[in-house]
């Protein structure tokens, strides 16, 4: 998780009282804070990534203000009309399409609030921007600048400009290829036709997102107005992050002003402060809680929470301020409702009937399984569920089949959810291959598969599978295997027939059969397959269906 270290004095002035350790670690916690440490200097906290809020002090401090009672509801923030405008490139639709813009006046910095804004723009990188690869954003001194300004889409010879920590000017190519954050980033850009860029008026560079800000704007202690610039591929993300920084701006005592976003086909002023309303039923939030408040109770403690609420009957109608793009559930607000009354306050009771906990039956079977293959000679691995296509599908030389794909990955080697676990066993033994031979794996996870049958879209099924890599690796061998764990699991009458397809070799797999059912395969690995992974030993394979062994065997 995410850390920040936070200088009581600061914390002192920015909170507009002194509290004593024990009151200190108290507030922290009642904000689900993690707090590492305290001393009579500063005290650090980790905080959850999904308040990204809390990337600097001030926002620790506007959440830390509301469970004290010093202000408590939505902040009110006035936004400035837009006297300027940025300008939108429709050749960046494939590059990096969005763009939210902010001027923000009269700011007092010094070496301790730059410290702030420079770890909260790396944090935000991080937490909304997965790493800049989502959103990045520009800081800049706007009395270096001259509105009004353009995002453009450029070559990579086309503009010079001294980078951030640079001397000399380098085209966005020798950036990409030589610059310290250029090499780090290149990845994001690799493959598109235009880099994007931030000008002014006079054609200067203030910004090669997602890589570095130019030399020309850089903050110092002397800047008052800051332009921020926030580019990225998921416009929501965008205004998110920009909201975060204007509002966290606007407490240190900056006026925000809007700009304009021209894009090819409309036109908007950025930041949006305006956030959804949702309505919360009193009994919903009792249910959840195990609690009997009355509407008024709720009300006080999203208000302390710093939302704005108010009771009509049964229904609360709440705003979130907007810097809280974590709130996408009426549970987000039952949990700040637990949270505004204080954990301390919540008392536990104890259950009315008396039961003995015992392991799940599926754990009782990996449990025996485990055991069985350890006593076979196999050593037991574990991997993600998390993979992606290259691995599950072209690497094994199988088309792809229906799969659940996460929508905003992090990376794109963990773009998908596994459907079968031997590519898992094939991936490990590839890092492996300088390791001493025979190598004898098996993993017993979780794979997913789609179900429209189901509300969530999806069944999980459990799976063991087992490798064996060695010069004298055979189907004869992982046959004999597989006869002995269905033998120790009791199940009898299955059968082997004939399977050629990839990723075996012709005549040397089959499909395991039983109860009128595929329960799995086995079989020698297809060179072709061998030499995907980059393995020069021969492998044989298995993998077979726990959960319908287990479904099965209760019957």
């Amino acid at each position: 998780m995410p850390a920040l270290t936070v200088e009581k004095q600061r914390f002192w002035s920015l909170l507009g009282r002194e509290l004593s350790d024990e009151e200190l670690s108290n507030l922290l916690h009642d904000l689900g804070l993690d707090v590492e440490e305290i001393t009579g200097e500063y005290f650090r906290v980790e905080y959850n990534p999904n308040r990204p809020d809390f990337s600097s002090p001030v926002g620790i401090a506007r959440a830390a203000k509301g469970l004290l009672g010093i202000s408590v509801g939505a902040p009110r923030y006035r936004l400035r009309p837009a006297k300027t405008y940025i300008e939108v490139d429709p050749r960046l639709r494939d590059v990096r399409p969005y763009v939210a813009a902010a001027i923000v006046r009269g700011l007092k910095l010094g070496a301790e609030e730059l410290e702030e804004l420079i770890a909260m723009q790396e944090d935000l990188h991080w937490i909304l921007g997965r790493d800049r690869a989502k959103v990045a954003i520009g800081l800049h001194d706007y009395s270096a600048v001259k509105p009004p300004f353009k995002y453009v889409a450029a070559r990579g010879d086309e503009y010079r400009f001294i980078p951030l920590g640079g001397y000399s000017p380098m085209t966005l190519d020798e950036i990409l290829e030589k610059h310290e954050k250029g090499i780090q980033y290149a990845h994001i850009l690799r493959g598109k036709p235009f880099y994007p860029l931030i000008l002014d008026s006079l054609n200067r560079v203030l910004s090669f997102p997602p890589i570095i800000n130019s030399r020309l704007t850089e903050l110092s202690e002397k800047t008052t107005d800051i332009f921020i610039d926030v580019t990225g591929t998921d416009f929501k993300a965008v205004i998110h992050t920009i909201n975060i920084l204007t509002t966290t701006m606007a407490d240190m005592g900056g006026v925000v002003e809007r700009v304009k976003v021209k894009y090819p086909d409309k036109v908007i002023s950025t930041p949006i402060y305006k956030m959804k309303k949702w309505r919360l039923r009193r009994s919903s939030v009792n249910e959840t809680l195990g609690l009997e408040l009355g509407s008024i109770d709720i009300v006080r403690a999203l208000r302390r929470m710093r939302h704005d609420a108010r009771a009509r009957g049964e229904v609360i109608e709440v705003t979130p301020p907007p810097y809280r793009p974590d709130i996408m559930h009426v549970i987000d607000l039952i949990e700040d409702v637990a949270m505004g009354i204080g954990y301390g306050n919540l008392e536990p009771t104890q259950p009315q009937v008396l039961m003995y906990g015992r392991p799940h039956p599926d754990t009782v079977l990996e449990d025996l399984v485990r055991e069985i293959m350890i006593g076979l000679g196999f050593t037991e691995v574990m991997n993600f569920t998390l993979t992606n296509i290259e691995s599950e599908y072209a690497k094994m030389c199988v088309q792809p089949h229906p799969h659940i794909k996460l929508k905003n990955p992090v990376s794109q080697e963990y773009s998908i959810l596994r459907t079968w676990i031997l590519p898992s066993l094939m991936k490990t033994l590839a890092l492996n291959v300088k390791a001493l031979y025979p190598q004898r794996i098996f993993e017993i996870g979780d794979v997913v598969h789609l179900d429209q049958s189901r509300p969530e879209k999806a069944t999980r099924r459990l799976k063991l599978a087992a490798a064996s890599s060695h010069s004298e690796a055979s189907y004869s061998e992982m046959k004999s295997v597989v006869e002995e764990v269905l033998r120790n699991l009791g199940v009898d009458g299955w059968a082997l027939n004939p399977l050629d397809s990839m990723p075996f070799i012709e005549g040397r797999a089959a499909q395991i059969t039983w109860s009128d059912g595929a329960l799995g395969f086995l079989g020698e690995i297809h060179p072709e397959v061998l030499t995907n992974w980059k393995l020069s030993m021969p492998t044989a394979a298995m993998e077979l269906d726990l959960s319908l062994l287990a479904e099965k065997l209760r019957r």
